[in-house]
């Protein structure tokens, strides 16, 4: 294995902090000089410019030229940590849902919906436990739209009576959800065993009891208090001009003043003397667990430390936890570690873990089985962590946890809203737009006698946390949360003061030095074609955004190569593949890989199966030396495949565990009846407990041709050098795969509508249509304006009458199109409350029908357009997206600039066509319903007669 001094390191880190132009602020240059009255110059470098403005809101404007595309965000320091005195009542998160679009003094909530659904944006917020974010993701030629829609949200809501009315009902939806969600069940119960009276205890969204207390005037008084310039961060990254924006926002904000910040007090909570348990339950099939130790503040004494023991752990498939815990003792199904810090207060490191399936002793039932199968992994996890305390950890797993850090932070600068969240989240919590890089290179420094230490001070037996979350005993539902009394008096302790005015991230910014740094620039080719003489197709792009190179390799086939009735074995050959090869164990290659900070996976899709890797520039020849590895070569151990048999069985029956996987599993065997997509690509627990490894490797071979598979090498390389490099390692591949492959085409669905009993609190549907087309059909752009007449969050016709309009009826809704080699289908979804069923499938079936009976105006077609075509420019940012997106296509048989002839597909729809296409397509509708309380059925089947053929 190759090693990593401290030098390499080194270098690399000085090679990514000139490519992203990292320096300290300087003097302002002349063209922003001038500028000095409208706002004060804090960093001015040739890609960036952040400044306050006189009402002492921090902008930031970061060009990236990599793509026509902009994020812009506005961050407030304002989560439920700071709600003072209506903590647990989740007003942040109240007030964001009615700002993000809402009425304002200038424009009404229609018309910001048509001036999104204009530009094709993609638009959302979220609450957390310390800010609100909001956010427009666009192409740049709209970002002055974009930019003056979120400073008329911020500075002039209305917070009309109606919206608050309507919003009320729809987090209530979003209540009922969380409570069929096994993470967020996970987090709360954490909370509150993590915090004893800090506010930090109680969740975002609140307590369902408090929140149904607040008023339009409690959510006016705070958004008054708390939505002022001076708490507020405004990033607009992308294809701009940095100061034609500031200027921009500048002149948009130039009326508001800034105002009085509250200091906010938290008690500082004693230290614990005694381990806490806390149990909880969520309709899931195993255990899940956490062991958490309370831990640091951001940046604060040993938080580095612990970022590292946390990486060394329990990241990555060589780490401790994975390597002795997961794969050893087989104990668990998944096992990860991690340091959670925050700038407000002590956050905590945890180990995270699904408890693997026990097998019943004689005469013992499944429950005491299971309650012996989470202690015997917690003994385990915690004699882990005894054993760091005791002998540490070893330098050379230092050394390849710092490579991995320094990776990561290559890997995360490649779209435009990654890195406006960056810089909007250090400026915050930092004071510095630019600290993940500082942290990349401050962790170098950290030592194996720095990582004792910070084990010693914080993992101590006495301040163990254990969370347990339990499945659900028969016949029992999920609970909400209550709102817990304080479990000490905290006026008795002491108190720490948050100052949350931004005067005191611009002066710390302002006492800094240093020189400019030229920006890198960023060159990208046209995307090289080669074939090799086997068949196998080569795609290669230049790109130098960042120091890193994605390397895919795409076969057809995925899920459609089983037979009908063993779907899951592909799938098993492709996590295999990374489980041993005829010169690498799996230890071997998981090593390999962490070491080089990269990360390479083998997976199995609807349509395909392949391998996908990421690596740093420097590492690209070694990663697809790898990858033709695990592809060409893989050795299927059978005790390999004891290990990971168990797993993917469970991976199976976890898919229950989520509301929306159990309606989509559901709603697959409906609709393709026997048909290979009758499953997910995981396939059926009955196929993969029966399989042999044997087997395996004889599917493997069966299926491997170089004329059905194509390599996507996308990144900062040398074509010549990758195409020398392909054929090397390619080109004695098979041309032809043994066992014929022909796209198994479904039957024509059956119209049906089913209602299935969950567990989970609340009913969802999903709705679908056809069959429609394969991705190579003439109807594939006009289904694609199709659906986005129908869902584009806020403006379509179903987020508009089931979330938008009157009551509320539901929390999430989309609509989407299934497809691939074979024809699919063109669906809607939704969740609401099984009261508001049989209301909420009939407005989704009477939008389905009035799209094929009503011509749709020239603005909504417009808006649609420009949404699909704005999905092409931002989800094709990042090396991994443009190298699947080009890969697929030609195994598609779709040419290299399939892009245009789309682009130019979706501008010719027209609303005749449009019309012609939905009642072309939109027939034999499949409708499917989980829900916890049986509805009449006799209701459910008139609310969908509008689109009944």
């Amino acid at each position: 294995m190759r090693s990593h001094s401290s030098l390499t390191l080194s270098l690399l880190l000085t090679l990514f902090l000139t490519a992203c132009a990292q320096q300290l602020p300087g003097a302002p240059s002349n063209a922003t000089a001038q500028n000095a009255k409208e706002y004060r110059v804090l960093q001015d470098r040739s890609d960036r410019l952040l400044v306050e403005l006189p009402n002492r809101m921090l902008v930031v404007a970061q060009e990236v030229h990599a793509a026509p595309v902009v994020s812009a965000q506005v961050w407030i320091k304002t989560g439920s940590v700071y709600e003072q005195e209506f903590v647990g009542q989740g007003l942040s998160h109240y007030l964001e849902h009615l700002l993000s679009g809402g009425t304002t003094t200038n424009r009404t909530e229609e018309e910001s919906n048509a001036i999104l659904g204009r530009i094709g944006a993609q638009t959302n917020a979220a609450t957390s436990l310390d800010t609100v974010r909001y956010y427009i993701n666009c192409t740049s030629a709209d970002s002055d739209q974009a930019i003056d829609l979120l400073s008329d949200w911020m500075q002039h809501s209305k917070i009309e009576q109606k919206e608050f009315d309507r919003e009320r009902t729809v987090i209530r939806r979003e209540f009922e959800m969380g409570r069929g969600e096994p993470r967020r069940i996970l987090w709360k119960l954490t909370q509150q065993a993590r915090y004893r009276v800090h506010p930090a205890r109680h969740p975002t969204i609140g307590y369902i009891e408090d929140y149904e207390k607040v008023t339009r005037d409690d959510i006016e008084a705070f958004y008054r208090r708390m939505y002022v310039p001076n708490n507020m961060v405004f990033v607009v990254v992308g294809n701009i001009d940095k100061k034609k924006t500031v200027d921009q926002i500048a002149k948009l904000w130039a009326a508001a003043k800034p105002k009085d910040v509250p200091e906010i007090t938290f008690p500082i909570e004693e230290k614990a003397e005694e381990p806490r348990i806390v149990l909880g339950e969520a309709d899931i099939r195993a255990p899940r667990i956490r062991v958490a130790w309370p831990g640091t503040r951001l940046g604060g004494d040993n938080d580095y430390a612990l970022d590292l023991l946390g990486m060394i752990m329990g990241e990555g498939e060589s780490s401790r936890l994975v390597r002795e815990v997961r794969d050893k003792k087989r104990l668990v199904n998944s096992i990860a570690s991690y340091n959670y810090s925050t700038n407000w207060g002590e956050g905590f490191w945890a180990i995270d873990a699904e408890i693997a399936q026990p097998k019943p002793a004689d005469g013992e039932s499944q429950q005491d089985a299971w309650e012996e199968a989470i202690d015997q992994a917690r003994n385990e996890i915690i004699g882990q962590v005894d054993r760091v305390l005791a002998e540490g950890v070893t330098e050379e797993e230092l050394a390849l946890a710092k490579r991995q850090i320094v990776a990561s932070v290559v890997y995360s600068a490649q779209t435009v809203q990654d890195v406006a969240e960056r810089l909007a989240r250090d400026l915050i919590g930092m004071g510095d737009p630019d600290y993940l890089q500082y942290w990349a290179k401050a962790i170098q420094d950290i030592t194996v006698d720095d990582i004792a230490k910070a084990a010693r001070e914080h993992l101590m037996k006495k301040r163990q946390i254990s969370i347990t979350l339990l499945p659900l005993p028969q016949g029992s539902k999920a609970k909400e949360l209550k709102h817990p009394p304080d479990e000490a008096d905290a006026s008795k302790l002491e108190k720490e003061t948050v100052l949350l005015d931004n005067l005191m991230i611009s002066e710390r910014l302002m006492s800094r030095k240093g020189d400019s740094t030229a920006a890198k620039s960023i060159e990208s080719d046209a995307v090289k074609k080669i074939t090799l003489s086997n068949g196998l197709r080569v795609l290669i792009q230049r790109n130098t955004m960042i120091p890193a190179v994605s390397i895919q390799m795409y076969h057809m086939g995925g899920l459609l190569i089983d037979k009908r009735g063993k779907q899951g074995i592909a799938n098993a050959v492709a996590v295999m593949q990374m489980r041993g090869t005829k010169s690498r164990n799996a230890e071997q290659i998981a090593l390999q890989i962490d070491n080089l900070g990269a990360s390479l996976s083998t997976q199995c899709g609807n349509n395909t199966h392949f391998a996908n890797a990421v690596c740093l520039k420097d590492d690209w020849r070694e990663v697809m030396g790898l990858l033709a590895d695990v592809t060409l070569n893989p050795s299927f151990p059978e005790e390999e495949w004891q290990k990971m048999q168990p797993r993917l069985i469970a991976a199976i029956a976890r898919q229950q565990d989520d509301w929306y996987q159990e309606l989509r599993g559901h709603f697959r065997k409906a609709y393709f009846n026997d048909h290979q997509w009758s499953t997910t690509a995981l396939g059926l627990a009955d196929v993969v407990g029966k399989v042999s490894a044997k087997e395996l490797g004889e599917f493997h071979r069966a299926h491997l041709g170089a004329k059905d598979a194509v390599l996507a090498v996308f990144g900062d390389v040398n074509p010549d050098e990758v195409a020398k490099q392909a054929e090397e390692l390619f080109g004695k591949m098979p041309s032809e795969r043994t066992k014929t492959f022909k796209v198994p085409l479904a039957e024509n669905p059956k119209p049906q509508l089913l209602q299935i009993e969950t567990r989970k609190p609340l009913a969802a549907v999903q709705m679908a249509f056809g069959p429609t087309v394969a991705r190579t059909g003439e109807d594939y752009a006009k289904l694609e304006v199709l659906r986005s007449v129908l869902s584009n969050f806020p403006s379509g016709w179903l987020d508009r009458e089931l979330r938008g309009k009157g009551e509320g009826l539901v929390y999430a809704v989309w609509a989407g199109q299934f497809t691939g080699v074979a024809p699919g289908y063109l669906a809607g979804a939704f969740n609401c409350t099984p009261a508001k069923l049989p209301q909420a499938m009939k407005a989704a079936a009477s939008t389905f029908g009035r799209i094929k009976t009503e011509s749709v105006d020239d603005d909504t077609l417009a808006r649609a357009k420009a949404a699909v075509l704005s999905r092409q420019f931002l989800y094709k940012q990042s090396n991994g997206d443009r190298g699947t997106e080009a890969a697929l296509n030609e195994l598609y048989g779709l040419p290299l600039d399939e892009h245009k002839r789309f682009e130019a597909a979706v501008r010719a729809v027209d609303a005749a066509s449009l019309k012609e296409t939905a009642n072309k397509y939109l027939r034999n509708p499949v409708v499917v319903a989980i829900t916890h309380d049986k509805v009449d059925e006799a209701k459910l089947k008139e609310a969908i007669d509008a689109v009944t053929d």
